[in-house]
């Protein structure tokens, strides 16, 4: 395709990267690649004298323009031979390419410390994961890094649950994220039961008390399902609920513990990093790994958040907004070419940004701010990536809008919201306030005993490799598909051995590692150099399976490179499948150590070499480890 593109971009002067976007692959009626003149930048009325040029390339056998599309055909052997030779002089480098290298910090998971992870925060570590390896890959300088969001309310209410507790530590049994989850739920119930109550004692209409009776009823089936798991710990807060006020306990923990205060720093430092403890244990598991851990209380005690405070506080633009201190953007918003640089999306409105509440505690956007900033001097980088749900749309618009406003113009344009939707359960509704969620550690959990039972089934139990299946299993189903949509999640599709799933593509993988082992212990040659040698490079002419897979190879290298551009990992999970696809197909059909033909058998066998190296490289991008057996 490049060598195509060259001469097209040389015919009729357009850059080489617009005239690369204009190809696409036709149904096998029209030829083996097309070119889209308008996408390429090109006037459909010199169709012809492009035609004419493409012609002209080594493996390009004959073209046809029909209106804007420029289809063409190849010479098949030639092109085999152009794919076998690229694959093999490359080695295990083939398919990855090397792009001008940046400087590039990709924050990822980043959950509050006051629950487990959940499997919303699955589909952030499996993306983020993903986005770090592709981008390393691309030879980008990558640093991996995770948020402590230790300051604020949540943490609050969790410390406050502790602290009537008596004990930190977990019972016995107990994972300390899981542990600390179920305090933070039940504390935060009671806390919404004491306002219900309070309400109620007061005289409100019928329609109301109606409305709240039902909200306690909920609450309280809430705090029972907590209770049969740990009946002294939610007894013992019930009781000590009684004799405090905690609305006030969790702001003067809170307000206390931005100021610094020593006191409740060692305390909440305490319980939080337990908290850290129980991820650090989830995400090893789950192979997310980070070069940073940052806290955000040591952002605020540095002084750093309040210097941002101060900064915006002289801002034109800053204004009262609801009582306190914010900073208005609606002047900057004005402006199409602001929107369009800091890519705010056409018709969002972005309200006021809150300096410091009443009771002179900060948000967390503007916290954010001095942690932007930190992260790009920290690490001089070029490009900051932040991988938040896309409900977190409008406080990183305002954060990028913020930075633009204190002057920090380049670090407004290259901070990247890395937007995903959320992963949608069947039938359930995760609140943790409530305790309900569905934890990554159940599902993983799930995973390997169904992987398990399916290696059970195939005669080959093994629980080294039903862990690494069920954990493959879960990471390729909430990266596979593209980050704007959401994930449906079922384990029908999660774990299907046969279409569309890792499992899928760890038996392909393994498949063309068996034959491979096959026609070694044959004493047939299966090194990709010797096979070169010996291979017949017209074996694809009369085949259309053999074609289609050469083809394919040869599609990967820009796979990656529009995965990267587009920052889609799902790009190359979808390539993925598509392959496998096809050369399970092939084998099932045309077999390879059995040919009789040394030459096709070398080319077929160098065929195998190449479907197994081009899966591993997708997979190991995508933060799955292949399994040379089933």
């Amino acid at each position: 395709m490049e060598e195509i593109a060259r001469v097209v971009s040389s015919s009729v002067g357009i850059e080489f990267e617009k005239v690369l976007k204009g190809f696409d692959v036709p149904k096998e009626s029209f030829g083996d690649l097309t070119l889209v003149l308008p996408r390429a930048g090109i006037d459909p009325s010199k169709g012809e004298e492009v035609r004419k040029a493409v012609e002209g390339c080594s493996y390009v056998a004959k073209s046809e323009l029909v209106g804007i599309y420029l289809n063409m055909w190849f010479d098949r052997a030639r092109f085999v031979e152009k794919v076998f030779r690229s694959f093999v002089e490359a080695g295990n480098s083939y398919g990855v390419v090397r792009f001008p290298s940046r400087r590039i910090v990709v924050e990822y998971v980043s959950a509050n410390p006051v629950h487990p992870l959940h499997v919303g925060a699955a589909r952030n570590a499996a993306l983020g994961q993903a986005l770090a390896n592709m981008l390393e890959a691309a030879g980008h300088v990558v640093q991996r890094r995770f948020y402590i969001n230790d300051v604020g309310r949540q943490v609050a209410i969790l410390v406050l649950g502790i602290k009537l507790l008596g004990e930190l530590e977990p019972p016995h049994g107990w994972k300390p994220d899981h542990w600390l989850g179920m305090v933070y739920a039940a504390t935060n119930i009671l806390m919404e039961l004491k306002k219900v109550r309070e309400e109620l004692s007061q005289v409100v209409s019928d329609e109301r008390r109606k409305e709240l009776i039902d909200r306690m009823d909920k609450l309280l089936a809430d705090l029972a399902r907590i209770r049969e798991a740990l009946p002294d710990a939610v007894d013992k807060l019930i009781d000590a609920m009684d004799r405090v006020d905690p609305e006030r306990e969790v702001v003067e923990i809170a307000r206390k513990y931005e100021a610094g205060d020593p006191e409740v720093k060692d305390f909440v430092r305490k319980v939080v990093e337990l908290c850290i403890q129980g991820f650090k244990q989830t995400l090893d598991r789950f192979g997310a790994r980070f070069d940073v851990w940052d806290w955000e209380s040591d952002l605020v005690w540095s002084s750093e958040v309040s210097k941002i405070v101060e900064q915006l506080s002289r801002s034109p633009y800053r204004t009262l907004y609801k009582g306190v201190p914010a900073i208005d953007f609606s002047t900057l918003l004005k402006d199409p070419n602001i929107r369009e640089k800091l890519r705010i999306p056409k018709g969002l409105e972005v309200p006021p940004l809150i300096l410091m509440r009443s009771d002179e505690t900060t948000l967390y956007t503007v916290r954010d701010i001095a942690y932007t900033l930190k992260k790009f001097r920290d690490f001089n980088a070029d490009t900051v990536i932040n991988v938040i749900a896309s409900e977190q749309l409008l406080p990183q618009a305002q954060l990028r809008l913020a930075l633009y406003v204190l002057g920090y113009r380049k670090e407004a344009e290259n901070l990247i919201h890395y937007s995903y939707e959320m992963v949608q359960l069947s039938g359930f509704r995760m609140s943790s306030r409530r305790g309900r969620i569905v934890t990554l550690d159940e599902v993983l959990d799930e995973a390997k005993t169904r992987a398990y039972a399916e290696l059970e089934k195939r005669g080959n139990p093994n629980e080294e490799i039903a862990e690494r299946i069920g954990v493959a299993a879960v990471k390729f189903a909430l990266v596979s598909v593209s980050p704007n949509r959401p994930v449906r999640f079922s384990w029908e599709n999660v774990l299907n051995f046969e279409r569309n799933s890792a499992p899928y593509l760890l038996y392909t993988y393994a498949r063309t590692r068996g034959i491979l082992r096959k026609a070694e212990e044959l004493g047939i040659a299966t090194e990709p150099r010797k096979l070169l040698e010996i291979y017949d490079p017209s074996f694809a002419n009369d085949n259309a399976r053999r074609w289609r897979l050469v083809k394919m190879i040869a599609e990967l290298p820009e796979t990656f490179v529009r995965a990267v551009e587009n920052l889609d990992p799902s790009m190359l999970a979808i390539y993925a499948l598509k392959l496998a696809d096809e050369f399970n197909s092939w084998y099932d059909e045309d077999p390879v150590i059995r040919e009789s033909n040394e030459g096709v058998r070398a080319s077929k066998l160098l065929l195998v070499h190449a479907v197994s190296h081009c899966l591993a490289t997708t997979l190991r991008i995508l933060g799955i480890e292949p399994l040379e057996r089933m």
